[in-house]
């Protein structure tokens, strides 16, 4: 075991690097590498050969193999189901609801749906995002309240989709059931989500608008114009959900999502296979110059080459921090002092959301607690499901408010709204780990309660 100091000089050398990295405006991959190269080099002159430290790096590395062919996947999904029609048809019948529903709450509850579908905050962001976005300041929605509500809904996507690639990290790094995972989850969500849109619909109340119906008729006309639209469509993504609650492993749903929009685009938009496959690795992309159209312009197994580098930087150096034995003092502070499922849940979450601060980005944040405390989770009769559906409403949640984290700094070039602005009305974010420790600690006080009177 290697001094803990040196952990902690790694440890400040890694955030060096990722801020560096996000100061440039390069990838952290650059920051994994340099993080990686100081550390052999420590380790070298502690008497550990870099032969040893690349193997630990490796085995880490090799455990979660299959989760990299699943975020390729994704990505490839992702660009299918837009040149498919898919998605565009999504984001047509949700504006066909628009004027039968307070705006506020739409824009939150439609986001929220279409980020289960879509499987990406940021996705679901550049996608339909956008458009209700441009459609609420043109009716005159305050800019940062409009898009913390926006945003609210569409990091659905990264805590409860099964096309997600941080939800198929979590329950992989966990070893949880999706099924499992989505049930637990869920039930932690469903009471925030209620208390949120009721906050949304008070705080709209006193917003004037002028939703104009041309204005919505002129989305859905360029939609009809450029994709056949149908509600048809709608089975794939259903289909893919369903599959995933039964329980089939994430390439077969995601094989499912594959190979049947590629039969609706060649078979229904008339896209050629040539042009299917371009899709596939590069993204869809179009020639149509229109804003709502180019901004579907996203996915493709290419976009999910660095995101599957980042998870395997961050597997590796957190195997490294394992082995050297620099992770104990992090789990001793969960485990040591959480006497009741509150304090656990309580250190758990404020250990994932301080590293997703300090990495800048939410894999770590996953891979830490993921691996280390499912027996403190367990001591305490709660599971693997249990921790999964923590560590993804509270690290992988508020991940985005955080002015630093790589999610942020894409939001503001994407809306040109910092994360100090609009971070306060993302309420359904940290509204969801406020209301999971108000309701294990009332559940606790009140079986303790119940406890007492028997004992006397």
């Amino acid at each position: 075991m290697i001094h803990q100091k040196w952990g902690l000089f790694i440890a400040l050398v890694f955030i060096a690097s990722i801020v560096t990295c996000l100061s440039l405006g390069v990838t952290l991959l650059y920051g994994f590498i340099v993080t990686l190269a100081v550390t052999s080099a420590l380790l070298k002159a502690k008497g550990v050969r870099i032969k040893e430290t690349l193997s630990y790096a490796l085995e880490g590395i090799g455990h979660a193999k299959t989760i990299y062919f699943v975020v390729f996947m994704i990505g490839i999904n992702v660009a299918l189901w837009i040149a498919s029609g898919i998605v565009p048809s999504m984001i047509y019948y949700g504006f066909s609801i628009v004027n039968h529903v307070n705006f506020i709450l739409f824009a939150f509850l439609v986001t929220a749906v279409f980020a289960l579908f879509i499987g990406t905050g940021l996705g679901t962001l550049s996608t339909i995002g956008v458009a209700i976005f441009s459609l609420g300041l043109s009716a005159g929605m305050p800019k940062a309240f409009l898009l913390g509500v926006i945003l609210s809904g569409a990091y659905v996507a990264d805590r409860l989709s099964p096309i997600s690639a941080l939800v198929n990290f979590t329950i992989e790094t966990v070893g949880v059931s999706f099924k499992v995972y989505f049930v637990k989850t869920l039930k932690q969500m469903l009471p925030a989500m209620v208390l949120t849109g009721v906050i949304y619909l008070v705080m709209s109340l006193n917003i004037e608008s002028t939703l104009t119906d041309a204005a919505i008729s002129g989305y859905k006309s360029v939609l009809s114009e450029s994709f056949i639209i149908s509600g048809w469509f709608f089975i794939v993504p259903v289909g893919v959900l369903a599959l995933s609650l039964i329980g089939f492993k994430s390439n077969l749903t995601l094989g499912f999502g594959v190979i049947s929009s590629i039969l609706i685009a060649a078979l229904v938009q008339h896209v050629s296979l040539p042009t299917l496959m371009g899709f596939m690795y590069n993204g869809f992309h179009t020639d149509i110059q229109v804003d709502l159209i180019k901004s579907l312009q996203i996915g493709g197994g290419k976009s999910m080459i660095e995101v599957v580098f980042i998870i395997m930087g961050g597997i590796a150096m957190s195997t490294i921090f394992e082995k050297c034995g620099w992770i104990k003092p992090l789990i001793n502070f969960v485990t040591q002092n959480s006497k009741t499922k509150t304090a656990l849940y309580l250190r758990t979450s404020l250990m994932s959301i301080g590293l997703d601060a300090l990495t800048c980005d939410q894999t770590v944040g996953i891979i830490i607690p993921g691996r280390n405390l499912k027996e403190a989770f367990i001591e305490h009769n709660l599971d693997a499901g249990d921790l999964a559906a923590l560590i993804a409403n509270s690290g992988t949640a508020l991940a985005p408010l955080m002015p630093w984290n790589v999610n942020a700094i894409i939001i503001l070039a994407i809306t040109g709204v910092p994360a100090v602005e609009f971070a306060p009305f993302m309420i359904f974010n940290f509204m969801t780990i406020v209301w999971i420790l108000m309701h294990t600690f009332l559940k606790e006080n009140v079986e303790r309660i119940k406890v007492k009177p028997q004992q006397n």
